[in-house]
């Protein structure tokens, strides 16, 4: 996704893995660029030789976001439907290929209890739009399906809870709801690392980790 200044959020985080004496490819996407999605995750394939984790984290963003469902337009609907959900899966399909070619990988994507937890509040009054939940309900279903299409590999579901983002810490009364209780960006990105670099059987193949709970348990341990 395009978004202010993210050019400026793309050079510093390829310098700050540089300076780790690492190497990195930033690739700008469009996730409604349908013809883009495949041909980048190919981009940034060749650039690095081999790719051993993804994390599915990019979602769609647009003015009807927090509206009830009888106000939201059908072009909004088919964008939120088709960024958050189609589009993963066209990015993630040539790189799981890659993996199952070479045995091994681990594919996650950012969940959200707005996919599968009960709705108590409407939108706009604390709780989420029919749209996103939907979006993000279909999005919930690819790591378990894949974890038995593809066995030898790892998936997950990532649930990082409430987290205070910029864009989240930017939108004011709109996400207030959002922030109250959210926690640091930095804390839920660290736990995201941790389980992503750790051992493949620390958690269930296709499951859905609750990462506050993770963070509270490694916390107390």
């Amino acid at each position: 996704m395009v978004g202010i200044g993210l050019d400026v959020a793309l050079d510093s985080v390829a310098a700050a893995i540089d300076a780790e004496g690492r190497r990195a490819v930033p690739v700008v996407l469009d996730l409604l660029d349908a013809d883009a999605l495949a041909p980048t995750a190919e981009r940034a394939l060749d650039a690095l030789g081999h790719v051993d984790v993804v994390l599915n984290n990019a979602i769609y963003v647009g003015p009807a976001g927090l509206a009830r469902f009888v106000d939201t337009p059908r072009d909004e609907l088919e964008k939120r439907i088709f960024a958050n959900v189609t589009a993963q899966l066209l990015l993630t399909q040539p790189l799981l290929r890659h993996m199952a070619d070479r045995g091994r990988g681990v594919i996650a994507f950012t969940t959200s209890g707005a996919g599968y937890a009960p709705v108590r509040r409407a939108p706009g009054d604390g709780g989420w739009a029919l749209s996103y939940g939907v979006s993000k309900a279909g999005l919930h279903r690819i790591a378990e399906q894949l974890a038995i299409e593809h066995p030898e590999l790892r998936f997950w579901n990532l649930q990082p809870g409430p987290v205070a983002t910029e864009r989240v810490l930017a939108s004011g009364a709109d996400l207030e709801f959002v922030v109250r209780g959210a926690a640091p960006v930095d804390v839920i990105g660290e736990a995201f690392a941790r389980i992503l670099d750790g051992a493949p059987d620390a958690f269930p193949n296709g499951s859905t980790i609750e990462v506050p709970d993770v963070v509270r348990e490694w916390g107390s341990g």
